[in-house]
């Protein structure tokens, strides 16, 4: 009998499907830079990158992949590897089951700002047509989602920053949600002429962070999202105080103040909210438990 070739000696390995590769790579990456979890973050940045779901990355292993996705795949990897937030890798975060873009123009939005959302539809629950303003809105997300729960609602929102709000039309314009944005600053004097009156709710989710504390920020906080929505100086209820006035002064009789507070000053926002003739002030806690939204109501007439 022959020798057998070199060929049969030694079948060649079979190749790797190339998705697969591709996320083995981005996941060795991932984990290397101990960005967790690793193997789900590189399927969520190549579903992006492949615009197909997760389950199709496997379903479709051998799809074919340009060297331009691969490129743009490594890019964003590597930037999320070099610590950049995933939201901003993606350029698009899940807030209150709606996609928001997100850009360095804003903060984040988190998951324990829906229980602001959830307090803030509690407090609408028995008012037709309500009338809603959400003050410092950043992305829009509050105010967005509020009006996709609440189609028959009136919903402005207003910021400072004009950066923030041309995000926040970005995000109007694509989720196709009508919210009136206007510029306007809560720590200015007086109240802008140019805010509604007669609200049903006055929403915010304000800077609540001190100074002091930017050190124990992780990394993604303190280098990524603007120092503008994060901090409040030395004083950690700078931010309450106005809008307990601007809620005063713009909801009517019965109206509901709902805001985010820091878990630690939760307390004593609601504290300055009775002080100031709120009524039935309440604190609830958070997805993990901890003091995060505080609603009170502008007192009715007698």
């Amino acid at each position: 009998m022959p020798p057998q070739s070199s060929s049969e000696e030694e079948a060649p390995a079979a190749s790797v499907p190339p998705v697969l590769a591709m996320l083995e790579n981005a996941a060795e990456r991932l984990e290397a830079a101990d960005c967790a979890p690793a193997r789900r973050t590189a399927e969520w940045i190549l579903a992006e990158v492949l615009e197909a779901s997760r389950a199709a990355l496997y379903a479709r292993p051998n799809r074919p992949v340009s060297p331009a996705a691969v490129q743009q795949y490594e890019a964003l990897v590597e930037r999320h590897a070099q610590g950049e937030p995933l939201q901003h890798v993606l350029g698009h975060t899940s807030f209150y089951g709606l996609r928001i873009q997100v850009s360095p123009a804003a903060l984040v939005p988190r998951p324990e700002t829906e229980t602001v959302v959830a307090q803030a539809l509690d407090a609408l629950s028995d008012v037709d047509a309500p009338r809603i303003l959400d003050v410092g809105t950043g992305s829009g997300c509050i105010a967005l989602a509020l009006k996709h729960e609440r189609p028959d609602a009136r919903v402005y929102a207003c910021d400072v920053s004009p950066d923030a709000l041309a995000l926040a039309r970005t995000n109007r314009e694509s989720l196709g949600l009508e919210v009136q944005l206007l510029e306007a600053d809560l720590q200015a004097e007086g109240i802008p002429a140019a805010l509604p009156g007669a609200l049903d709710l006055l929403v915010s989710n304000p800077p609540y962070i001190p100074d002091a504390e930017a050190d124990t920020l992780p990394s993604t906080v303190r280098e990524y999202d603007p120092a503008l929505s994060l901090f409040a100086g030395e004083d950690p209820l700078c931010y309450y105080r106005p809008l307990l006035r601007w809620g005063k002064a713009l909801c009517r009789p019965g109206g509901a103040v709902v805001c985010e507070a820091h878990a630690e000053y939760a307390d004593a926002v609601a504290a300055l909210f009775r002080r100031g003739g709120l009524a039935g002030v309440t604190v609830d806690a958070d997805l993990s438990g901890r003091p995060r939204g505080v609603k009170g109501r502008r007192a009715r007439t007698p």
